[in-house]
């Protein structure tokens, strides 16, 4: 990846490549659970839900690309992998495999450019936008063709290439010499203006998981509006995969203004027969829990949660992975298993949902994706918390538990509702 006509992209381009190999792999319900910046520290691939598809893709690519088989090479990869899985998707199998692999090579490129770029800065001070579409060009993107401007101008952070789905546009730098000589040309004596940003409204992942409102600029597609570059040498200025708690507290920074947790919500009153039995089957306990959610022992069903995300609700959600019930593990969690009902409620009509990602250290520091959806109850005048967590494994959703405290002040109370808040707040009631 060369250019006799801009020195700078003659550097070693290791840093493409360093790019996409360090990016964690993260299984998801749609291209915008993540957003923006993110993207520049996850892969993921809309719509693949377990660990071993995303993985598959991933390897894919890095083979097709830098063994040199290229798109042809991860087209056949892409449907043999799909056929493997039993992946079902959207669109036709030359449209798909063609946006996964252009945005995560083109996106890398871009990457490795903007590295390379800062590190002879003090030599090539201005860039120069490069719109090279020419069979379907985006008018915006057009109209931005030649700019010029200091490489550290705020506009870059926001409309650095790639600028949408299928965005071939670039970005060259320019020594003080070349870029005079541009100027003059357009009879100018210094760089150009800034093109105003206007902000428009846009509802993203209606698709997939967490369906929202975002504001991004004119021209831009939702979720490209960001420098892949610069997120990736500044990963702790952007909202972090692990929570914005963790990275603030590693900065020394207070909460920014709009994210500081909201208080605790006032318990919600329940009788005291909602809690089953003790000597409660697991079997039984279980199968009463899937009706709630029109599934039964033998057949799952699907539940979509207050922040527009869809759960399998299955049995599998209660078992170990030797299929046996967790509660049969231990007296503690079998303790449990009486709160199944309060588990039922939390999922259904949850106080809060929070997402946080975490590193699995039982599977080589795998990350993996925790919602956490929680719920204050008050049973028989204690006031109790039922908590319950789902994490998503490497076949799909698998982990559950709820349990219950007393405390005996409102202050105490919200201080432990507190400490079960985790990551990222995505719901309040």
């Amino acid at each position: 990846m060369t250019d006799s006509k801009y020195p700078d992209t003659q550097l070693p381009f290791s840093k493409a490549i360093d790019f996409f190999k360090q990016k964690i792999k993260l299984p998801t319900s749609g291209w915008t659970d993540i957003w923006q910046e993110q993207h520049s520290h996850a892969f993921v691939v809309a719509g693949a839900t377990h660990d071993a598809l995303v993985e598959d893709f991933y390897n894919a690519i890095v083979k097709a690309k830098w063994a040199g088989g290229g798109y042809e090479e991860f087209k056949q990869s892409f449907q043999d992998i799909a056929a493997k899985h039993g992946w079902s998707y959207n669109g036709s199998p030359g449209w798909r495999s063609r946006i996964i692999y252009d945005t995560n090579i083109t996106q890398s490129y871009n990457a490795g450019r903007y590295q390379q770029m800062m590190a002879v800065k003090h030599l090539r001070p201005y860039w120069e936008y490069d719109h090279t579409s020419i069979e379907h060009p985006r008018l915006e993107h057009k109209a931005w063709d030649s700019l010029i401007l200091p490489a550290d101008d705020e506009w870059w952070n926001s409309h650095y290439p790639q600028n949408g789905w299928g965005c071939k546009c670039r970005v060259h730098s320019l020594s003080e010499f070349e870029a005079r000589q541009k100027w003059e040309k357009k009879g100018l004596s210094g760089p150009d203006q800034s093109p105003p940003i206007e902000m428009e409204e846009k509802v993203i992942g209606k698709n997939g998981s967490n369906p929202r409102t975002v504001w991004v600029p004119k021209g831009i597609d939702p979720g490209f509006a960001y420098n892949p570059g610069k997120a990736f040498l500044e990963p702790h200025t952007v909202p972090p995969l692990q929570g914005y708690d963790a990275v603030l507290k590693q900065r020394g920074e207070p909460w920014p203004t709009g994210f500081n947790p909201p208080l605790p919500p006032k318990p919600t009153k329940v009788p005291a027969h909602i809690l089953l039995p003790a000597d409660t089957a697991p079997e039984v306990a279980v199968q009463d829990f899937l009706e709630v959610f029109g599934a039964t022992m033998e057949q799952g069903g699907a539940f979509t949660d207050a922040a527009g995300s869809t759960l399998a609700v299955t049995k599998a959600l209660f078992q170990d992975g030797k299929g046996d019930f967790k509660w049969l593990s231990s007296a503690k969690k079998a303790e449990r298993l009486k709160y199944i009902n309060l588990l039922a409620m939390t999922l259904i009509e949850p106080d809060e949902i929070w997402w946080v990602w975490v590193k699995d250290h039982q599977d080589n520091g795998r990350w993996r994706l925790k919602r956490r959806y929680l719920r204050a109850f008050e049973l028989d005048g204690f006031s109790e918390y039922g908590v319950s967590v789902f994490e998503w494994g490497r076949t799909g959703w698998t982990g559950s538990t709820a349990f219950m405290t007393n405390q005996p002040s409102e202050a105490l109370r919200q201080e432990y509702f507190d400490k079960q808040r985790n990551g990222r707040l995505v719901y309040k009631k």
